[in-house]
Parts: structure tokens; C-alpha cells; sequence
């Protein structure tokens, strides 16, 4: 399983940095923060979980749903056993921790609630993430935007400072201006693909999305 160390090292040979002479390990892993948050906001994992409900009502605590970000659908009633056919989709609104059921059946005690839901991707060693769980299709990209922004974040702090360098800041931030626009890119790219796995008349705006020369150095 690909960990932080093996994403950084890639960041680091795109950067020319292999030995940390001009990005430290601390500000490449914030740039990685950064990159993980926008590929959160088009790519999040999707995880179907249950409830057993604690006390007859339409107000059903989600708190034992770690990390979630979004709910998409819930299913109720739900029996893992012998599963409804067609499932029964619910209507439902969320305030703050309580998923309100707005129609069907009243749920009862220890009767189960499907959620489908949406929680951050993770890469394991970064900021206390366990484990990596974006495709790996998908880390190249991760990398492409950890990249840009240690560069971007190196220019716009290196304006006067002696430098082992010789690259400028005026170079870094270019590098990473055109670094970032390809990072957005794909990233729209990512979106499409998932729309399509979801919903098959969501029209391929990008036929042939590709990804070589993905790896483009400083």
C-alpha cells in the first residue's frame, strides 16, 4: 500500500528537491494537506453504513457514522437478512448530527437504517490518516497538486531570502501556475468519470480523458 514517504518522494523528484535542500519534509506534507482537500471535494469515499435505532422517532442520531461529510441516500426500513426489493428510498433532511426521516414508517427500536455517504479520502501517514484509500489511478494526480503547491507556497515566501537554489521565485511560481492549472484539470476529469458511475446520462464532456505526461519535472 503506497504510504505518505512514497507520495512525498515523488513530489520531491518533481521539484528537483530529492534532498530536502529547498522544501522540508513539514512543507511538502502541508502541500499534500492542501491537494487532498480539493480531491476531497470531487472524489470523497462512499461508504454505506447502518443505524440501529435507538428510540422510536424520525430523528435518527448519525454520530456513529465517522467522518461523514455528506449523506446521498437512505434506505429504510433495511434488513441486512433479507434485503427489500426494490429498496425503499427515503426522503430525509440533516440537522447537525440527527437525520430526520420525512416519510414512510415511524422507525422503531432496533430497526436498521441504510445511509449512504460520502467521508475524505485519507493517505496513510498524513495527518493522522491509517491507511490510503484514494485509487491508485489517482495519486499521480495527488501528486501533481502537492507539487504546485509547495512550489506556489515557495515563491511567495522566498522574495529576498539567500537561496542553494538557483531557481527563482519568479520560476517556482510559474512552474506552479501551469503545475496547478493541470491539477484542476484532472481533477474535473476525476469528477466526470465518478458522475458517470452514478449516472449513466451524465453526457462525457472529455472522450479520451487521459493521463500521460502526468510526470512533468521542475
Amino acid at each position: 500500500m503506497t504510504v505518505l514517504a512514497d507520495l512525498r518522494d515523488l513530489v520531491e523528484a518533481d521539484l528537483d528537491d530529492s534532498g530536502n535542500a529547498v522544501w522540508t519534509t513539514d512543507e511538502i506534507d502541508r502541500a499534500f494537506t492542501k491537494a487532498l482537500r480539493e480531491y476531497n471535494l470531487v472524489n470523497p469515499q462512499q461508504i454505506a453504513g447502518t443505524i440501529t435505532v435507538a428510540a422510536a422517532s424520525r430523528e435518527v442520531s448519525i454520530t456513529t457514522l465517522t467522518g461523514l461529510t455528506r449523506i446521498v441516500r437512505v434506505w429504510f426500513p433495511y434488513t441486512a437478512a433479507s434485503l427489500e426489493d426494490p429498496p425503499q428510498w427515503r426522503q430525509w433532511e440533516l440537522w447537525g448530527t440527527t437525520l430526520y426521516i420525512l416519510d414512510g414508517d415511524t422507525p422503531a427500536i432496533s430497526d436498521v437504517v441504510r445511509v449512504y455517504y460520502h467521508k475524505p479520502q485519507t493517505v496513510d501517514g498524513l495527518d493522522a490518516g491509517a491507511a490510503t484509500t484514494l485509487p491508485l489511478v489517482d495519486e499521480e494526480v495527488l501528486v501533481m497538486g502537492a507539487g504546485a503547491y509547495a512550489a506556489l507556497e515557495k515563491s511567495r515566501g522566498s522574495v529576498g531570502e539567500a537561496r542553494v537554489s538557483t531557481d527563482t521565485p519568479a520560476h517556482w511560481l510559474a512552474w506552479a501556475t501551469g503545475r496547478l492549472a493541470e491539477f484542476k484539470d484532472q481533477l474535473q476529469a476525476i469528477r466526470r468519470r465518478e458522475a458517470l458511475k452514478i449516472d449513466k446520462r451524465v453526457p462525457i464532456q472529455d472522450p479520451g480523458w487521459q493521463r500521460d505526461d502526468l510526470r512533468d519535472g521542475i
